[in-house]
Parts: structure tokens; sequence; C-alpha cells
């Protein structure tokens, strides 16, 4: 198998978590001390991840997240990579939205294979999906 095998398992069931609002499932995916920043301030730990899910999900009627092009580089038990995604959304206000932005991640293997130590996200593009929105991270991003 090729090296970046296991990590591109790990990032497309991280989308098929989302898209189907499987909040266990993808807690799963996360080392213990896991940190996830997707610019609402990062959040640390299985505790802060799985209320940090559980709020952002709240927020919409139905997500459909897509991964596409990545990189990863594997040293024995670690791991870094950039993956480039986009995500259409339904609010629960009905107002549709649609999502650029590419992941900056690292990597750990435990005895239950490749988890996410962490995962940063840089928005490309947030708006409409007719892309009149806003290309950038949106305001109040901090990098």
């Amino acid at each position: 198998m090729n090296e970046i095998e296991p990590i591109r398992q790990l990032v497309h069931t991280y989308c098929d978590r989302v898209c189907t609002n499987d909040q266990r499932g993808w807690l799963e995916l996360w080392t213990s001390d896991g940190l996830w920043d997707i610019g609402r301030g990062p959040v640390r730990g299985h505790e802060e991840l799985r209320a940090a899910m559980q709020k952002s999900m709240s927020l919409f009627e139905a997500v459909n997240q897509l991964t596409f092009n990545g990189t990863a580089t594997i040293t024995d038990d670690t791991g870094e990579g950039r993956w480039y995604m986009c995500e259409f959304a339904k609010a629960k206000s009905g107002k549709a939205l649609f999502y650029l932005a590419h992941y900056d991640d690292t990597y750990r293997r435990d005895n239950d294979g490749w988890k996410f130590s962490s995962r940063k996200l840089t928005w490309l593009y947030q708006g409409p999906p007719d892309l009149s929105g806003a290309f950038g991270p949106p305001p109040g991003y901090t990098v």
C-alpha cells in the first residue's frame, strides 16, 4: 500500500462522517489531545472537539463536504499534510452556502491506526454557491 493511502482514507472518512453527521465516529478520528481550528478559535481534546462539532453541525440542515487533491508526508508514526476541500451546506435558516478551503494537518499513528493530531482550516472562499461571496479568509478570521 502506498505511504499516503492510510492518510487519504482518514481524510475521506472525516468527510464522510461530516456528510452523515456521525459525530461519534468523527470524534474517533482524533487523538485524545487533538487540536481543531476552523477559524473560530482552536479547540483541543475530545471534550472540546465534541462540543465544537456539535455546535457547528447544529447550524445546518445539511452539509456535504468533499476532499480533493492533497499531500502527506509520513515519518514513522507521525505525519503532516495539506488537503483541499469544498463544502456545500444548507443552513437551518434556509441559506445556501459554499466553502472552499484547505486543511493543514498533523497525524499520529496509535494502536487503532492513523488519527488527526491537528487540523487547521484556511478559508479560500465563503458565500453563496454562485461565487458572489468573499474570496480569502472571512471577516474576523485570524491566522
